[in-house]
């Protein structure tokens, strides 16, 4: 708690900008040759030390004003699309005014056009980025572009904007890949985006009065009008002499009333082209519902397909294929399908050394992993008339996956393996959900919306376990044949979600807003698990198992809204029915409880620039299927669980502060969040462990589990050449577990940080150069652990000319493991981009040169310390060549 509020204030004071020197004001109009007003000139301001001391434009009058320190010498420039640029010296002693007079350019129009445009506009609460007056011409991709915007920050993939992450980016309008923003901002070629259009509170509910509460940040990307109506896009063809290949395709098509996209990827040396969180959101459901405004209480049954990581394999083949088509036949009705499908082959070669308190267990180990998934979506929006609207959604996503390992296990010192064993799994994953919506205007400022959803999934796992020693002594008997264990489970698990919700807001006055929602929750969930020996059946008290889980949760809400000034808040409390009813084989359990649950949100706005807000929440969490069901169930050769009938809710509440100042006119952007969540009851799992076997059963904490947390975004640009950012996180919690019926208190502190120094030389060279630093401790009564890790890094581009890119970077990662060092690894990549004629570029990737492949993590329990070693993919050069249309 201390180290937090130091840290909390360390940050903030290290950022502020603010300074006590003395203010000038430098005021100006622009004029023409015949002292006519120039409205929207931009007039940027650098002090002696080429640093930025202030960015505006002109009014209507020609008018301007900048205010900066006095007692300095100031570099004034004035830019206009239709005028010559004019730069001025000025010493600024006292405020000052004075006119100046630009005069009409006399070079060629496209002259103008690619060197006075202008690179940020207002547009109310929408700020427009002219996207080449942000590149340098080694940007690939849109995200190659957002990465460069001021305010804008790219994480994993993902956009954010002021901490929120932004989940709708549009083209022109229109939403593409099925709402997608990864594959959008990964795929969109940078060469095509003309304007990009940050909207900072835009409103899901078309018919939205002014104080609802929904506004989210949404990109909008305008096309470049010669890539209008027109197939634009690139093919590639690469790989090596030996066994890479990279194929890429991205074909777009936008006009008036139809916009059709098709892209694939297929490549071997470790590119990601689908991840698990790409997965996730296509998904639909309850996590689409949620964001209009939803609630569920359950926690998830079902277990997610993990996409393995290329870069961490031996070998590796991905290939992706996806097609959208969007059609607006009127202006009322816009439909739009979308479809993917991607197969991932992986191969890896791994060893696992687990350090307990008298002894070591070594396994090596082989995998082989395959992933198939299929994803579709169809939308379609209608606008009835003025005052209502009606969409439809239906997805449906099915995963298909195979991993075969084999495992060598050693005790100690030995040099010969103690256990042989095989593991085989099989899961099939299928998902259907659809949604309805319907959104109506009432009166001038009222509206209200009805939101349906229904969900069908079903999750189907198969474990086979083979091995030289009889697995899970003691819990089961088994029958060797032709001395070999054989351990077989089949599982079935399948859940329909009904989700009904309906939201009525009423503007009392133009300062104040009534939200009232009502929703209800229905889940019914059906569990069959069974265990084999070989094929006979095992039957004891605890398998096999039938379970059929039944649940509800009604709720009522009421939000009050209201403006004062500066500051605007939001009110309210829902009334929450839960009901649940587990009957199985084994046994019985419900839970009826009803809960009123408070939140509020408080927002103060010291100008257009910086807000500070506070949220609160208080939430429940139910324990599903799995967690109830007290049947075995096989985690892994040496892991078995078993649910508890006994468990209760988890209550969590939760309190977060920010702040956030973006000053785009200043280049400073400013980020940082405080957290702190407190959850009661929470469902942890307690271990058994005896003779290298860990029996797991779920119970609920009697401890209040606490964590706060902090974390800080910031960017400064202090001149045309050098900016600076800073990305930061702190987390303290603490924690109960208990293990072989001892209760532990535990302690788990992270830190995390990257500082990063951009430099960039008339947009032909860019560097970034920074530190990245990573620890995490852990302790208890029984061991205490600390991981760290310190890497820097180097990236830079370099535009030699007009058809020559250079690119490389490195980065040097260092791990720690209580003080000693565990590992070291160097990665570099280096890559050559020719452009021998206007649609034609060549490409020479190389990556790992130095020919690292290893790759070391740790991880830890109240039983073990572990050391995972990875064998990598190794060094590869590719060569390819690619034609934009």
């Amino acid at each position: 708690m201390q180290k937090t509020h130091f840290y909390f204030l360390l940050l903030i004071l290290s950022f502020s900008f603010l300074s006590a020197q003395e203010k000038c004001n430098y005021r100006g109009m622009v004029l023409d040759s015949l002292q006519f007003p120039v409205y929207d000139a931009s007039i940027s301001a650098f002090d002696e030390n080429n640093k930025s001391a202030g960015f505006t434009f002109s009014d209507k009058e020609g008018e301007f004003k900048l205010e900066m320190d006095c007692g300095k010498d100031y570099e004034i420039e004035i830019e206009h699309v239709n005028y010559a640029p004019l730069l001025k010296k000025i010493s600024l002693n006292k405020n000052m005014r004075e006119e100046i007079i630009l005069q009409s350019s006399s070079v060629k129009l496209q002259d103008i056009v690619a060197q006075g445009r202008i690179p940020i506009k207002m547009k109310g609460d929408t700020i427009e980025f002219d996207a080449d007056s942000f590149k340098t011409g080694s940007e690939e991709t849109l995200e190659d572009v957002l990465k460069k915007l001021p305010g804008i920050q790219i994480e994993d993939g993902n956009v954010f904007y002021q901490g929120k992450q932004i989940h709708s980016i549009k083209v022109e309008g229109r939403e593409i890949f099925g709402g997608n923003t990864k594959l959008l901002t990964k795929n969109l070629p940078s060469d095509a985006v003309d304007k990009i259009q940050l909207n900072k509170k835009f409103k899901a509910n078309p018919f939205a009065n002014s104080m609802q509460d929904e506004e989210q940040p949404e990109l909008n990307i305008v096309l470049k009008e010669d890539k209008k109506n027109l197939i634009f896009g690139n093919v590639s063809m690469g790989g090596d002499a030996d066994k890479h290949y990279d194929l890429q395709e991205k074909l777009f098509r936008f006009s008036r009333k139809t916009d059709a996209t098709l892209i694939s990827d297929f490549n071997t040396y470790g590119k990601t082209v689908f991840s698990n969180e790409d997965y996730f959101q296509f998904l639909g459901g309850i996590s689409e519902f949620m964001e209009e405004g939803g609630s569920n209480a359950l926690r998830s049954s079902m277990t997610s397909v993990m996409f393995g990581s290329g870069q961490k394999a031996t070998s590796m083949s991905n290939h992706l294929g996806a097609f959208h088509f969007g059609y607006e036949p009127i202006k009322k009705l816009n439909i739009t399908a979308f479809a993917l499908a991607t197969e991932n082959h992986l191969n890896y070669e791994s060893s696992t050394e687990r350090i307990y308190s008298d002894f070591t267990q070594r396994d090596e180990k082989t995998n082989v992993q395959d992933i198939f998934s299929f994803i579709s979506r169809l939308r379609v929006d209608y606008n009835i008339n003025p005052n209502s609207n009606l969409k439809y959604r239906i997805n449906f996503n099915e995963q298909n996956q195979d991993n075969l390992s084999d495992i060598n296990s050693f005790m100690n010192d030995d040099s010969e393996p103690s256990i042989i064993r095989k593991t085989k799994q099989r899961r099939d994953n299928t998902n259907v959900s659809q949604r309805l919506s319907y959104i109506r205007k009432v009166g001038k400022d009222d509206n209200f919306g009805v939101y349906l959803t229904h969900s069908h999934q079903k999750e189907s796992p198969d474990l086979q376990l083979t091995a030289t020693e009889e697995p899970f002594a003691g819990f089961f008997e088994f029958t060797p044949i032709n001395d070999l264990y054989t351990l077989n489970e089949n599982q079935n698990l399948v859940s329909n979600t009904f989700q009904g919700l309906a939201i009525y807001n009423h503007l009392i006055t133009n300062l104040s807003n009534l939200r009232i929602k009502l929703g209800l929750n229905k889940n019914d969930q059906k569990l069959e698990n069974s265990l084999f020996n070989h094929t006979e059946l095992i039957q004891n008290e605890f398998t096999p198992t039938q379970m059929e889980f039944d649940f509800i949760e009604l709720y009522a809400d009421a939000t009050y809204t209201r403006k004062i000034d500066k500051f605007k808040f939001d009110l309210g409390a829902g009334i929450h029915k839960f009901k649940t009813e587990n009957i199985g084989t084994q046994t019985y359990s419900s839970l009826d409880l009803t809960r009123v649950l408070p939140h509020f949100n408080g927002e103060y706005n010291f100008s257009n620039a910086s807000s500070l807000r506070l949220n609160y929440e208080h939430t429940y969490e139910i324990p599903q299927i799995k967690e109830l069901t007290e049947a075995y169930d096989i985690q892994g050769y040496f892991d078995i669980y078993r649910g508890s009938a006994n468990l209760r809710e988890t209550r969590y509440q939760k309190v977060n502060l920010s702040y956030n100042i973006f000053n785009y006119f200043k280049f400073f952007n400013l980020w940082t969040s405080l957290s702190y969540s407190k959850k009661s009851d929470n469902i942890r799992t307690e271990g058994f462990f005896a003779d290298q076997i860990q029996f797991s059963t779920p119970f609920n904490s009697e401890t209040p589990e606490n964590t706060w947390s902090y974390s800080i975004y910031a960017s400064k640009r202090f001149n045309k050449v050098y900016t600076l950012k800073v990305n930061g996180s702190l987390s303290f919690a603490d924690f109960e577990s208990r293990n072989n019926n001892i209760t532990l208190e535990n302690k788990s502190d992270f830190y995390s940080g990257t500082l990063t120094n951009s430099f960039k030389f008339r947009k032909k060279f860019e560097l970034d150069a920074g530190l990245n630093y990573a620890r995490n401790d852990y302790s208890n009564q029984l061991n205490e652990n600390q991981f760290v890790n310190w890497k820097p890094f180097l990236k830079t581009a370099w535009m030699l000319s007009d058809a020559i890119l250079l690119q490389a970077d490195y980065d040097f990662n260092n791990q720690f493991s209580n003080g000693e060092k565990i590992n070291e690894n160097h990665d570099l990549g280096f890559s050559v981009r020719y452009k021998p004629a206007r649609k034609i570029y060549t490409y020479l990737t190389a990556g790992n040169l130095l020919d690292n492949n290893k790759i070391v993590s740790n991880s830890f329990n109240d039983f073990y310390t572990s050391i995972n070693t990875r064998n990598t993919l190794g060094r590869y050069f590719i060569a390819s060549v690619r034609y934009k249309f």
